[in-house]
């Protein structure tokens, strides 16, 4: 039977010369693939990479030669952090694992050819030298055979890259010869760039690469960028050390900051103190000046020893500080001016809260708008305006004068009592300022005075309240001394300077100190100031929105020892992980947590013995200390 066999037709397709709509899709070749990649020579040093956004980047891959036989935990560190340069760097661990039978068989081999050199050495040192490496591969091979550790090939390859050339060759020269003194020597893969490039991404198969070395699961933990972090400050104080004891160097004007502003929490007795101690010495010798707000009396031996100021505020003492005080300072613009607006409200703060000590319902709204005007109307009767001038008068000197050559007086507190008793509406709320007026008390009088305190050309000091009464003065003393400063300081923008306010909770506790407080940490960027609020009570900054203010407008937060009570509140408001949260529970005294911006470590405050003697609270350390000497 004769098959016959018939040719099929073709069917035409219409619009032959069409390509197919479904070949125009993007697949995920498309999108990860450059639109270059280009070894210029086969002996090239380099790699260019074209793509989308940048017009080219280039590429250069090192493998790194360790000559150490041990790991240890970070040894790796600088090379994840890659702080050698405006420059990218990229890790890869080549990870194959080996055949644990091979490997045996190897270290048996080793050991015998190794006794068997022992046996014929003649040199005792060198025998010695021989037999420490017999018993480091015995503990080897035990490992391995107890299955204790696995084996493991393992190769480490670095991969920088940049879109300036410069930069990219700067940096890669300054990568080698940083781990050369380490042990690891990073060899660049001249004549084969490409293919190293190829090695760092998933298209590689090949398992084991030309640089390997042999190591067990163990040295591998070491390599692994576990705990990876930490402060990236290139300069500053020295804040302590990291787990790894590695040296955490913390600058609060660091570029990458978003402001200088920092808060610190603990519970009382686990270093809180003794940090800002440790703060303020070693930020002096940096330019750096410090002022304290003190309502403990804690700082007077460190401020002291430091040759500076210490400054007491209480009835006994001759500094007084007046509170209508204003001074001149540099505005957004450059330009010289006096903030009036902000020395009002500083002075209705202060009085509000004298006034509400004894009767809150006195301050009506009537009664603060009152207030206010008459505080204006003392300044504006001296003639004191935002110009610069306004402050100073014409004054007579042995028959000479001098024009401009005096400060003026400023405004008293019996000054805006005298006021106050002519406004019958203000008749009760001026019985009630009395009292801490020259008519009153004189515990409580110690702010109706003219400032005889003059603060210029000092590293540090120290404002003391310590003397004043818990419940009205000390946290009146506090917000006085601070605004002061905060003039004191407003003077002059090119200097760093920082205000150190500790048991900062007492500022939150009236609406007036409060929204002060907030607008200074605020502002503090534009007079080069890093505000500092240490409390060990967390939880009232939670309770009102000005504390929040502060919390969010610190770009720092350092916390120390936490009650378990508000553990939940500082891991919601500080982004902490269950185990930073943990470690917060049961931190021992000195050690803490320090977040600057996106950067975080665990830190420990470590000093040497003599900033310990000079830092120190503990009444019994003191004794024993006094005792000895």
């Amino acid at each position: 039977m004769r098959l016959l066999s018939r040719k099929k037709s073709r069917k035409k397709l219409p619009g032959k010369d069409q390509p197919s709509i479904f070949k125009g899709a993007a697949g995920y070749r498309d999108l990860l693939a450059p639109s270059l990649v280009k070894e210029v020579k086969k002996d090239d040093y380099w790699v260019e990479i074209g793509a989308t956004v940048e017009p080219v980047r280039y590429f250069r891959s090192f493998y790194a030669a360790m000559t150490g036989g041990t790991t240890y935990a970070g040894m790796l560190t600088p090379l994840y952090l890659a702080d050698f340069g405006e420059a990218d760097c990229d890790i890869a661990l080549h990870v194959a694992p080996a055949d644990p039978v091979r490997t045996l068989w190897d270290l048996e081999q080793k050991i015998a050819q190794l006794e068997a050199e022992f046996a014929e050495e003649k040199n005792s040192a060198r025998r010695q030298v021989i037999l420490g490496q017999v018993q480091e591969l015995r503990d080897k091979h035990s490992a391995i055979r107890m299955e204790a550790e696995k084996p493991f090939f393992v190769s480490i390859q670095a991969l920088v890259s940049s879109t300036d050339f410069e930069s990219f060759r700067r940096f890669g020269s300054l990568l080698v010869k940083r781990f050369a003194g380490k042990g690891i020597h990073l060899r660049a893969a001249d004549t084969r760039q490409l293919e190293a490039l190829m090695e760092m991404s998933p298209l590689d198969r090949k398992a084991i690469k030309d640089v390997f070395r042999d190591m067990e699961s163990s040295n591998i933990a070491d390599l692994l960028p576990l705990g990876i972090g930490g402060i990236r400050h290139r300069d500053g104080v020295i804040l302590g050390v990291s787990l790894q004891d590695e040296v955490i160097l913390y600058d609060a004007w660091e570029p990458s900051m978003g402001n200088y502003n920092m808060v610190i929490f603990g519970r009382s007795g686990f270093g809180k103190s003794f940090l800002i101690k440790l703060l303020i010495a070693r930020s002096v010798p940096l330019g750096i000046v410090t002022a304290i707000i003190d309502p403990e009396g804690e700082f007077e031996n460190l401020v002291r020893g430091l040759g500076c100021p210490y400054i007491r505020l209480s009835a006994k003492s001759r500094d007084r500080i007046n509170i209508f005080d204003v001074d001149v300072e540099e505005g957004d613009d450059g330009n010289a001016r006096v903030d009036l607006d902000g020395a009002v409200q500083a002075v209705q703060a202060v009085v509000f809260k004298m006034i509400r000590a004894y009767d809150q319902s006195v301050l009506t709204g009537h009664a603060k708008v009152l207030i206010q005007d008459r505080i204006q109307q003392l300044y504006a009767a001296r003639g004191i305006t935002e110009d610069p001038a306004s402050l100073r008068e014409d004054a007579w000197d042995g028959g000479v004068l001098h024009v401009g050559g005096r400060k003026k007086r400023m405004p008293t507190l019996s000054d805006l009592h005298d006021l106050m008793e002519r406004e019958p509406v203000l008749e009760k709320a001026a019985q009630l300022l009395k009292p801490f007026t020259r008519k009153g008390l004189p515990s409580q009088a110690i702010f109706d005075c003219e400032s005889t305190v003059e603060i210029m050309h000092v590293p540090a000091f120290a404002i003391c309240v310590a003397d004043l009464d818990d419940e009205i003065m000390k946290p009146l003393g506090m917000f006085v001394a601070t605004k002061w400063v905060w003039e004191v300081f407003g003077r002059d923008r090119k200097t760093r300077k920082r205000i150190i306010t500790d048991e900062a909770q007492l500022m939150m506790s009236e609406p007036e100190t409060a929204d002060w407080e907030e607008n200074a940490f605020r502002r503090a960027r534009k007079r080069n100031i890093s505000m500092c609020a240490a409390s060990q009570g967390f939880e009232v900054f939670l309770r009102v929105p000005q504390g929040l203010g502060v919390l969010k407008n610190s770009s720092t937060k350092i916390m120390m020892r936490q009650e378990a009570l508000d553990i939940a509140a500082v891991r919601e408001k500080f982004s902490l992980s269950e185990g930073e949260a943990m470690f917060l529970l049961s931190a021992k005294k000195g050690w803490g947590i320090v977040k600057a911006d996106t950067d975080a470590a665990i830190f420990y405050g470590k000093v040497t013995d003599e900033e310990y003697r000079w830092f120190t609270t503990d009444p019994n350390e003191i004794l024993d200390s006094e005792v000895r000497s």
